[in-house]
C-alpha cells in the first residue's frame, strides 16, 4: 500500500528516550563497572554515559590524583554537555587527595554544578552526606583494599566531617591478607574486582571491632558492595554505607524520579 508524503508523526513519540540522563567520571586504568552496577539498582528508564580519566602511566598514587584533579572538571563538563543531568565521580579518595576538607569539597561540587548546569557529585563526599541523612555519629570503617595513605586520608576526611571513628582498617590490618604483595596478586587476577569474600569479611570485621557504632562504612568504591548491603545490615543490625551505594543514592536523589528502590538496604530504600 503506497502513500503520499511523510508518515504521520505520533505526538507520543516526540519525547526523550530516557527518563533520566546520568554520567560517570571514572578512575584511569580501571575497568569501572559503576554504570552497569548503577543500572542494576536504579529504576528502569535511565540512560548512562561514562568517561574514563586519561592519565598516562597512572599508578594509583594520591600525588597523581592531586596533580590531575582538574581533569575531573573537564570530564564532568563533557558529560554535562552531552545532556547528562547528574554526573557522579567514582573513586572515593579524590575528595581528600589535595588536603581538601568536606566543606571545601561541598563548595567545589556546588560551584562546578552551577557552572556546567548539571549536578556534580563526588563519591567520597556522598558517604558523608549519606551518613548525615541516616543520623549516624559514630562509625566503624572498613577500608577494604586501601593502601596506608588512602586509609589515613579518607579517615581524616570523615573525622573532619564530624564523625567519630570507633574502628578502622584495611584488609591487611584485619588479617585478610598477610602482605600487600599477596593482595596485589588478587587485584591483578581479578582486574581490581575483589572476590565477595573480601567485601563481606572486611565489613563484618569492621563491625565486630566496634559493634556499638551507629553505622558501618565501606570506603572503597572499587568494592562492589551494593548487592550485599541488605544481607549485611540484617547481620549487623545497622546501616551499611558503602562508597558505591552512597554515590548511586545521591545520583538517584538528584534525579528524583519518585520510584522506590527495594531490597538494597536502608540508604537506597530511603529514597
Amino acid at each position: 500500500m503506497s502513500h503520499d508524503g511523510p508518515l504521520p508523526l505520533d505526538p507520543a513519540d516526540v519525547r526523550p528516550r530516557y527518563r533520566g540522563y546520568v554520567g560517570f567520571v571514572t578512575t584511569p586504568r580501571f575497568f569501572d563497572d559503576s554504570p552497569q552496577q548503577f543500572l542494576a539498582v536504579a529504576p528502569e528508564g535511565i540512560g548512562v554515559c561514562q568517561r574514563v580519566l586519561h592519565v598516562p602511566d597512572y599508578a594509583y598514587g594520591l600525588d597523581q590524583r592531586a596533580r590531575n584533579f582538574g581533569l575531573l572538571e573537564e570530564a564532568a563538563e563533557c558529560l554535562a554537555a552531552a545532556h547528562c543531568q547528574v554526573v557522579g565521580q567514582a573513586g572515593t579518595n579524590w575528595v581528600h587527595t589535595k588536603g581538601t576538607t568536606p566543606d571545601e569539597i561541598a563548595a567545589f561540587c556546588d560551584d562546578l554544578s552551577d557552572r556546567m548546569g548539571a549536578r556534580f557529585l563526588m563519591a567520597g563526599h556522598c558517604i558523608v552526606e549519606a551518613l548525615r541523612t541516616l543520623g549516624a555519629r559514630t562509625i566503624a570503617v572498613s577500608n577494604g583494599y586501601y593502601r596506608d595513605d588512602w586509609r589515613d586520608g579518607i579517615n581524616r576526611y570523615l573525622t573532619q566531617a564530624g564523625f567519630e571513628i570507633l574502628s578502622s582498617g584495611h584488609m591487611r590490618d584485619q588479617g585478610l591478607y598477610a602482605s600487600l604483595e599477596e593482595q596485589v596478586a588478587v587485584e591483578e587476577a581479578t582486574v581490581w574486582d575483589h572476590p565477595d569474600r573480601d567485601v563481606l569479611e572486611s565489613i563484618r570485621l569492621a563491625h565486630a571491632a566496634a559493634p556499638t557504632a551507629d553505622a558501618v562504612v565501606q570506603t572503597g568504591s572499587g568494592f562492589r558492595t551494593t548487592p550485599h548491603v541488605a544481607g549485611l545490615e540484617a547481620e549487623c543490625g545497622k546501616p551499611v554505607v558503602a562508597s558505591d551505594g552512597a554515590l548511586y543514592w545521591a545520583m538517584l536523589r538528584e534525579l528524583d524520579l519518585g520510584d522506590p528502590v527495594a531490597g538494597r538496604g536502608a540508604l537506597l530504600e530511603s529514597l
